[in-house]
């Protein structure tokens, strides 16, 4: 089931409604850009609900398979993308030193907010800075393409070789 892209969640709290669903990447612009592609739709399940206080909070998790570039070989490989989030929702940015610092706030300045930009957002936190294959997955092919035998390699191995033949 797609999520909604448009809900009330002061009412899904009042509730302690549980959205679960799955978002396109055609409906992820920022994260397509930010990666080679969306290999699988996002997967989402939110939880609301109302603390003792009258608080509304949102928990949930969001899961998403991404193609990346890895920095070392600059061949392509998949990651698996997982982020979970603790939100409680506030109606004015003036609210947010109210926030408790367990939780992040989500202002929702309407009544009706647009989950499918938060969980976006959550999902573009969790993107590594710098991508790499796992350690012994690399293929190594940029280096072997770029016309460095391992002659060169081998030389270049060592900064301090040239101070063994001044040692001769």
């Amino acid at each position: 089931m797609a999520l909604p892209s448009q809900i009330d969640p002061r009412k899904l709290a009042l509730k302690g409604a549980l959205l679960e669903g799955h978002i396109d990447s055609a409906d992820l612009a920022r994260l397509s850009s930010a990666v080679n592609r969306v290999v699988s739709p996002l997967s989402v399940s939110i939880q609301f609900e109302v603390d003792e206080t009258g608080q509304s909070f949102a928990k949930g998790a969001a899961s998403v398979e991404v193609e990346l570039t890895c920095q070392r070989c600059l061949d392509p490989f998949n990651s698996n993308l997982q982020a979970s989030f603790s939100l409680q929702i506030i109606w004015s940015e003036d609210q947010i030193a109210n926030v408790s610092p367990e939780h992040e706030p989500w202002v929702v300045v309407d009544r009706i907010a647009n989950p499918i930009a938060i969980v976006e957002d959550e999902i573009l936190l969790v993107l590594p800075f710098v991508s790499y294959h796992k350690v012994g997955e690399c293929t190594g092919s940029a280096l072997k393409s770029a016309g460095s035998d391992s002659s060169e390699l081998v030389a270049a191995k060592s900064p301090f070789s040239i101070l063994e033949q001044l040692k001769k």
